[in-house]
């Protein structure tokens, strides 16, 4: 094993220096032109200069502006089609007629206040308008955010098609389900960075800096070429926005309470103090010459509507950039931010009546699942970004990720570190190609009583070619091959590959297609972990394989205008296969006899959780957005709905079902339909439903969001006293009964109102739960009843 990883080691090793020789030898400009465009590009109403605006000649992007806004490329004689774009500014497109003389290029953009146009750059790492993407995105703007009054960003997902959050993971089209903090199949990043945690490979979304976020980027389906392990199912990129010319601070407040749940004898407070939470939030942004800062941070104080559980947390963030002067295209920078947490979460619940809001076996005790821990969260992250004179892109980036946690109970805790690095490069060719190519290597170290001290060694190399032919069909291509090597274990993934199409074919008709594969390693959490929890196991599985896939899609994106509205449908059919799939399970799990052969136990202390896998599962469905802006009665509105049919299959089981079923030809139609539900994959609902909306008079904007999760069909069957091992034992009483009751699905309404008082001030009342609505978000875990939260946002 020594010299098979000696040889992937030195075979990475030797990988990267090629790619860092490779992007060397590209730096330089091979373009030859007769005509000179230059110019500057400004903001149209502060006349700010624009940094990095993509620069399209005939389709295909050939330079970016750089600190100053300036830019300059060479075209040859005769006419050329030249574009624009930046994020959240409206894209402009002009024509030129080169006749060998310098030309003067200076344009303004006008920024997106309400538009619908969407720039977005985590799918080719390039500004582009989202219709011309060969993949399903998304995309919420930060003004959404603050408009629906969401504390964390895990919030926000709940309010974009397509996509689900079970207790805190993110679920993209039924590609997860339920794994109780310890992995993730998509990967969530801040400015590109990964954000989850060294050791369970959860985000902790506490952590995400809120108030500094200008849009959130949602890739769906596979993104493992460009993004690696973790983004199996696809990529949440929180994009942070940077000083303008003009200072600027934003202070936040809020206040909110929960009323009681509509469940006679659930509260538990009972004539005390109603459970509340309070916030307090800060920005300060200022450009100083050729130095950018950003200083951020946030308070926040919950005592929660669940008996015993608290959220207390501050965190501080620093953005900090300084763009050279005397060197065009350089700037260097440093990130960093760092929280202090202390919390308490339980398990479940302690039945589904008048416990339904306290924890399983008490307050206290050996047996209580109440959980008392304290965190620390710190990262670093440095980058270099250089922008070449003939428009390539450069970007070193790091970062330093520390995760500590103590659990007050049982005085355990955990230390992980990760140091990651990331090389990139950029350059567009001749002939409309666009090439994009990188390595990564990182290193994490944990030390945890639940997991031992252990060690991971990454390395990563991958590229990717874009080719636009003509004005109307763009195609990508690309690759990436990573190792992993936890302690003396080395894995590796497949080289796995994508590729994609984009056709315009009318105007504002947008096909297109995408295959994509990918990968994710399990995490330490889920190969180590050995814990106890309120009398509930949590069992390693040392010998986990990684789990593969790949997603395929085809999709068109439709510009509509009716009458004062404007708007754009995208729908795509989408098929996700799965290999090895890593599900996390609740059962009995004996340890193997010296034959390795295993038996039932005669008791529970084999009882609990363990991550394994599933040899094959499938997803397949449909996923419907639509977006638009427009005037209702004369007044200004914005609305977003959508939906999402899947199909979430276990191969296994359904080969098993199709024999049982060919053997016994005289089953009835609703037995069949029985043993057809026992192929669908736990903690998924088969249908999700999305629609939100915004209108404004004047100052007043009021608002609304409803989402709608169908039945979730299965869940382990230990939970709802199934489980043939156990004689319909039930751990967790009552989650059988409480699935009876509420078999419909859910269905919330959220609404909202805001009123500008003045230039600086504006005033927002929140309403969430609107119909108290009584709602299971996984086993044993209440949604939360109906809140009212007071906000107030001041701009100075």
């Amino acid at each position: 094993m020594k010299y098979i990883y000696d040889y992937i080691h030195r075979g990475s090793a030797i990988c990267a220096k090629l790619a860092s020789s490779f992007i060397l030898f590209f730096i330089s400009d091979f373009s030859a032109a007769q005509t000179s465009l230059k110019g500057t590009i400004k903001d149209s109403t502060s006349q700010e200069a624009l940094i990095g605006v993509v620069i399209s000649v005939d389709s295909t992007m050939n330079t970016t502006t750089d600190l100053n806004g300036h830019y300059k490329i060479n075209v040859s004689s005769g006419t050329h089609t030249v574009s624009y774009s930046y994020i959240t500014y409206q894209s402009k497109t002009i024509k030129i007629n080169a006749s060998g003389n310098e030309m003067d290029g200076n344009i303004v953009l006008q920024p997106i206040s309400q538009g619908l146009q969407t720039t977005v750059v985590s799918a080719s790492l390039y500004g582009k308008n989202i219709e011309e993407e060969n993949v399903s995105m998304q995309v919420m703007k930060g003004q959404t955010l603050e408009n629906t009054g969401v504390h964390e960003v895990d919030e926000a997902m709940d309010y974009v098609p397509g996509v689900s959050v079970v207790d805190q993971q993110v679920n993209i089209r039924g590609g997860s389900g339920w794994t109780y903090g310890a992995g993730s199949r998509v990967l969530i990043l801040v400015d590109g960075l990964p954000e989850l945690t060294p050791d369970a490979s959860d985000v902790i979304w506490d952590f995400l800096p809120i108030e500094q976020i200008q849009q959130i980027e949602v890739i769906k389906g596979a993104s493992s070429v460009l993004y690696g392990s973790g983004a199996l199912d696809g990529v949440v990129n929180v994009r942070t926005a940077y000083p303008t010319s003009t200072p600027s601070t934003t202070i936040g407040f809020l206040q909110g309470i929960y009323a009681n749940p509509s469940i006679p004898g659930a509260a538990w407070w009972n004539g005390m103090q109603q459970p509340y939470f309070n916030g307090l939030s800060f920005m300060h942004s200022h450009k100083i010459k050729q130095f950018d800062l950003i200083l951020s941070g946030n308070l926040y104080n919950e005592q929660s509507y669940e008996q015993g559980t608290y959220d207390q947390r501050a965190r501080i963030s620093l953005t900090t950039r300084y763009r050279f002067k005397h060197v065009d295209g350089l700037m260097v920078g440093v990130k960093t931010s760092y929280m202090y947490q202390n919390n308490a979460t339980y398990l479940g619940w302690a039945n589904d009546t008048s416990g339904i809001i306290k924890p399983l076996d008490g307050l206290s005790g050996p047996n209580s699942t109440i959980i008392n821990a304290l965190f620390r969260r710190l990262v670093i992250d440095p980058f270099i970004n250089y922008y070449t004179p003939g428009g390539s892109r450069i970007t070193l980036q790091a970062r330093y990720f520390l995760s500590s946690n103590v659990d007050y109970g049982s005085n355990k805790g955990s230390i992980a570190q990760s140091y990651y690095y990331e090389l990139q490069y950029q350059k567009n060719f001749k002939y409309h190609i666009t090439l994009t190519a990188g390595a990564v290597e990182s290193n994490d170290i944990v030390n945890a009583a639940l997991y031992g001290t252990r060690t991971e060694y990454t390395q990563a190399g991958y590229l990717q070619l874009e080719k636009k032919i003509g004005d109307r069909l763009t195609l990508t291509g690309g690759l990436r091959y990573e190792t992993a090597k936890v302690d003396s274990s080395i894995q590796h993934s497949p080289v796995v590959f994508r590729a994609g199409a984009n056709y315009k074919i009318a105007k504002a008709t947008y096909l297109r297609a995408s295959y994509g594969e990918g990968y994710r390693f399990p995490s330490i959490a889920e190969k180590y972990i050995s814990t106890n929890v309120g009398g509930i196991n949590i069992f390693p599985n040392p010998s986990i394989q990684p789990e593969t896939g790949y997603s395929s899609e085809i999709g068109i994106n439709q510009g509509i205008k009716m009458g004062s509205w404007m708007g754009y449908a995208d729908l795509a059919l989408f098929f996700t296969q799965y290999k090895q799939l890593i599900d996390f399970s609740f059962g009995i799990w004996p340890p193997a006899d010296s034959a390795g052969s295993k038996t039932a136990p005669k008791d529970f202390h084999y009882l609990g959780f363990k991550s394994v896998n599933v040899e094959n599962a499938l997803v397949y469905g449909a996923d419907f957005s639509y977006t638009a802006a427009g005037k209702i009665l004369g007044l200004p509105a914005q609305l977003v709905l959508g939906f999402t049919p899947i199909e979430p299959i276990n191969i296994d089981q359904r080969d098993t079902v199709n024999k049982y079923e060919s053997t016994h030809p005289n089953l009835s139609s609703g037995q069949k339909d029985s043993l057809s539900k026992t192929e669908i994959l736990n903690y998924r609902s088969l249908f999700t439903a999305k629609f939100g909306f915004d209108i404004s008079y004047k100052k007043l904007t009021v608002g609304g969001n409803v989402r709608y999760n169908s039945y979730m069909v299965n869940m382990d069957k230990i939970f709802i006293g199934q489980d043939p091992l156990l004689y319909g034992y039930e751990p967790i009483p009552g989650i059988a009964e409480f699935r009876k009751a509420h078999h419909n699905g859910e269905f919330i309404v959220d609404a909202h109102l805001s009123y500008q008082t003045s230039d600086a001030v504006r005033v927002s009342f929140i309403v969430k739960n609107l119909f108290n609505q009584m709602y299971m978000v996984r086993p044993a875990l209440l949604g939360p009843p109906q809140n009212f939260t007071v906000q107030v946002n001041i701009r100075f």
